[in-house]
């Protein structure tokens, strides 16, 4: 692992931080790292199915579910032992990608992309309950909003985003956006939800309650990831060329950009919002952001083509 001096001079962001662990999935390296938040020391690597993508922690912290698109099955990881207790697999998977719990922990969902389905899963018995077709080419991320009564996905082949209605799992509209949908993210207060269309070089804007595409902005090329800060004063866009725009979210415009290592993917922030992780798969490193400034100020040497992150 290395670290910025810049870094090391921070305690106070960092002391806010403890007990908080982040968690990486390693593409290349078939693993999961994870990571004290506060220090910034890898504690394990565990290894899982092939190519993962992203990754879950569980509401009640217990668990990690893990989406192997290469090996077609989810890990579940147990975060008491920090070992792999049972992979799911199930025909119903292609390229099983995102997940997302509900609040109450009974549920997950995973984005299985390459047949047009999105995969039901008993999460207190990790067991499939069944596979819900949609008629959207290429389903790939998702969020659900903090009720609970709302899950989102990005189709980055029909360039929609999927409203689905967790009361029955039933999708109740898909909205278009721009080409090639892929990160998005839930604004803090649940009104809007930006879209990075990675093929057009573009953001969209989706307000929640009309389902309809409120603004468009121009970015760099192939943005990716999104994420807001808690406040949801800012997003952060990372790009396929490591930059990372920062928005402001009331303006939408670009008040600042971060360099970051090259492929830049998975982004969080900490809850605080002091700092964003953002994963650099082409780097095998995780870089911190501090939201001050808006500089990188430190470095987490991981695993092979990190990606997809979750914190708790």
């Amino acid at each position: 692992m290395r670290l910025l001096l810049t870094f090391v001079l921070m305690t106070g962001g960092a002391l806010a931080q403890s007990g908080h662990h982040l968690y990486v999935v390693n593409k290349g390296a078939d693993s999961v790292s994870i990571v004290d938040a506060a220090s910034l020391d890898v504690l394990h690597t565990i290894p899982v199915g092939g190519n993962p993508h992203e990754l879950a922690v569980a509401p009640d912290g217990s668990k990690l579910y893990v989406g192997n698109a290469g090996g077609n099955s989810i890990s579940v990881v147990d975060l008491g032992s920090f070992e792999e207790t049972k992979r799911i697999e199930s025909a119903d998977f292609a390229f099983p990608h995102a997940i997302v719990f509900t609040p109450d922990g009974r549920h997950a969902l995973v984005t299985s992309e390459r047949n047009r389905k999105i995969v039901l899963i008993d999460a207190e018995a990790d067991e499939i309950i069944r596979a819900i077709d949609t008629d959207q080419g290429g389903t790939h991320m998702a969020i659900m909003d903090a009720a609970g009564e709302w899950a989102y996905f990005t189709n980055r082949e029909s360039d929609t985003v999927s409203f689905m209605d967790v009361g029955d799992f039933s999708v109740a509209a898909n909205v278009a956006v721009g080409a090639g949908a892929e990160g998005f993210a839930l604004s803090p207060d649940g009104h809007e939800i930006w879209v990075s269309n990675r093929n057009a070089a573009s953001v969209s804007v989706i307000d929640v309650a009309s389902r309809e595409v409120v603004d468009t902005m121009a970015v760099g090329e192939r943005p990716n990831r999104v994420t807001f800060t808690p406040d949801g004063r800012h997003v952060l866009i990372p790009m396929g060329s490591g930059e990372v725009y920062i928005f402001d979210a009331a303006t939408r415009e670009v008040i600042d950009t971060a360099q970051v290592g090259s492929a830049a993917g998975g982004i969080l922030p900490s809850p605080d919002g002091a700092r964003v992780f953002v994963a650099s798969g082409g780097s095998n490193a995780v870089h911190v952001i501090d939201t001050s400034t808006w500089d990188v100020v430190g470095e987490i040497g991981v695993g092979s083509n990190p990606d997809g992150l979750a914190l708790r």
